[in-house]
């Protein structure tokens, strides 16, 4: 995840932030599996970004 690389976060430290499983990002990031609204809220909230944000660093990739 390119926003938790850019603040120096491992998937295991952004995963105890926003209270998201490891495996529910690991997942994520490499086999592309879909993350819920309220989970990608809750990711955005422990980046410190908004939802615009978070999608157009995804949209980037």
């Amino acid at each position: 995840m390119q926003l938790a690389d850019e603040r120096n976060l491992s998937l295991f430290k952004l995963s105890q932030l926003c209270d998201v499983s490891y495996s529910t990002l690991k997942n994520a990031e490499m086999r592309g599996s879909q993350l819920g609204v309220p989970t990608i809220e809750r990711i955005c909230v422990a980046l410190g970004v908004t939802l615009s944000d978070f999608f157009a660093e995804s949209d980037s990739v």
